[in-house]
């Protein structure tokens, strides 16, 4: 696959902005770097670490209660020699080491399935990520950790109160790409659209259940979206 930017971003929901966006920025240590309007009562607060976005969206109606995915875990390499970890206000688990700490130069994803062979298989065929051993994989320089324990489930949508809810892949063609993954054996959960001037995104989920966004961002390839 023919990265826009080598890392991945991860998003998660909430209702409570103030005490996540405190959490991430204070806590964690993260910069913001903007607050980009979704639609209305939709408002996704960017925040960088190390150029993978974690897209802390803020929705101002009831979120559905839906299954919690698979992502169950953010790991963030630091310069501090200490290891810390916590939850933000909703309950996500993010985890600080150092960097280099199990090869974590950027960021680090957790996905707990009851099949991590079966999903580490798809992420390195269909998604034609990195294999780095049989319980790792990489997305330029993101890991994926695959553990064993509950999965992600089937839901209509990836909108949903609690845990982390997408991935985000950027890359330059969205509609080749996401194409691509079904050719390769992926499922197309959502097909490529627009986004105003912003993107084009579509949106594919591993055999778990779990969502992944495939965004050409222009920002990134310089290409707006027609």
């Amino acid at each position: 696959m023919r990265l826009a930017k080598p890392h991945l971003d991860i998003g998660l929901f909430t209702q409570n902005i103030e005490p996540a966006a405190n959490f991430w920025s204070k806590e964690v240590g993260l910069r913001i770097d903007t607050i980009l309007p979704m639609r209305s009562g939709w408002a996704q607060h960017r925040f960088d670490a190390h150029d993978s976005v974690i897209k802390i969206n803020h929705y101002v109606d009831p979120l559905p209660q839906i299954p919690l995915t698979g992502y169950v875990e953010l790991i963030i390499a630091c310069e501090a020699g200490t290891v810390w970890a916590g939850k933000d206000p909703d309950g996500n688990r993010v985890r600080l080491v150092p960097r280099g700490l199990d090869g974590v130069t950027g960021v680090g994803i957790v996905i707990s399935s009851p099949d991590p062979a079966r999903l580490i298989d798809f992420y390195v065929n269909a998604m034609e990520f990195d294999l780095i051993n049989t319980r790792t994989a990489c997305c330029g320089d993101t890991l994926l950790f695959f553990v064993d324990g509950p999965g992600g489930s089937e839901t209509t949508d990836f909108i949903g109160f609690g845990g982390y809810r997408y991935l985000t892949v950027q890359i330059y063609d969205a509609d080749d790409a996401c194409n691509g993954i079904i050719a390769r054996g992926g499922r197309l959960a959502r097909a490529p659209e627009n986004y105003g001037k912003v993107a084009r995104v579509g949106f594919v989920k591993d055999p778990d259940g779990n969502w992944i966004e495939i965004s050409a961002r222009a920002s990134l390839t310089g290409v707006v979206p027609a």
